[in-house]
């Protein structure tokens, strides 16, 4: 399918019943991720008096781009996933004056983690387009490029198997969005076609482009109001409201 032609986005997205499945990206798009990053990074930074005067957002900007350096390196099972936030949470305070002990790094670990899930919770009418799905037995598969473990965790604490049928990470297939291996994988475990099926993520570079990649309909959650960065044909939303009446509608809600 070639998201380039002269087809508008708002011919783009099936009507409900049409659709064959739907595939959905996990953090910050399914469920909060963000949020719990700087709830977890403040409640660290309020116990470290030399922290007191750091913006907060600079801590979570420090945290996230060490994650992508440390990526390559979770998918390769080189570090696990508690490891790597704890060797991240440590190189951020020493970058900001104050010089942990591994006792220490313990001891934030546990606070970070209890902040984190008190924190990760389901975004906002989300739920309500898996209960449709589910109801109209339209499986849903995650495709997320997070850590398979906190995933499954995050799959358990909020029941989210009542609703959904798989979910795919780097874990399984060693690749990243938006590589199309994730997508096909998926496609392959449900019997799907890509023509009628659409993939949601806050994310263009890795879910837009992903989708695009495997020739599925791209449909970018785009709450924060950013400026699309290539010329691709994409459903753009700014929640989950708007993409259920675009579904329901078959087409777009102007």
């Amino acid at each position: 399918m070639n998201f380039e032609d002269e087809t508008s986005s708002s011919e783009l997205v099936p009507n409900i019943t049409d659709l064959h499945a739907l595939f959905i990206d996990m953090d910050d798009t399914l469920v909060s991720y963000r949020e719990p990053v700087r709830a977890s990074l403040n409640a660290v930074r309020e116990t470290i008096s030399e922290l007191n005067e750091t913006d907060v957002e600079q801590l979570v900007k420090d945290f996230m781009e060490l994650l992508s350096e440390s990526m390559p390196h979770l998918i390769n099972k080189e570090i696990s996933y508690r490891d790597d936030v704890r060797v991240r949470m440590k190189k951020i305070l020493d970058r900001h004056g104050h010089n942990t002990t591994e006792d220490e790094i313990v001891q934030l670990d546990k606070l970070y983690w209890k902040t984190f899930w008190k924190n990760r919770k389901l975004l906002p009418e989300a739920i309500d387009l898996l209960k449709l799905c589910n109801n109209l037995h339209i499986p849903v598969a995650i495709i997320s490029n997070g850590n398979p473990e906190m995933q499954r965790k995050t799959m358990s604490r909020l029941k989210l198997h009542n609703y959904v049928n798989i979910v795919l990470t780097p874990g399984n297939v060693d690749e990243m969005k938006p590589n199309n291996t994730l997508f096909d994988r998926a496609m392959k475990i449900l019997g799907v076609n890509p023509e009628k099926i659409i993939m949601v993520g806050n994310s263009f570079s890795r879910d837009v482009i992903g989708a695009v990649n495997a020739g599925i309909i791209p449909v970018w959650l785009n709450s924060l109001g950013k400026e699309k960065p290539e010329d691709v044909n994409v459903v753009e939303i700014t929640s989950f409201t708007e993409l259920l009446e675009r579904l329901q509608l078959g087409g777009d809600i102007q």
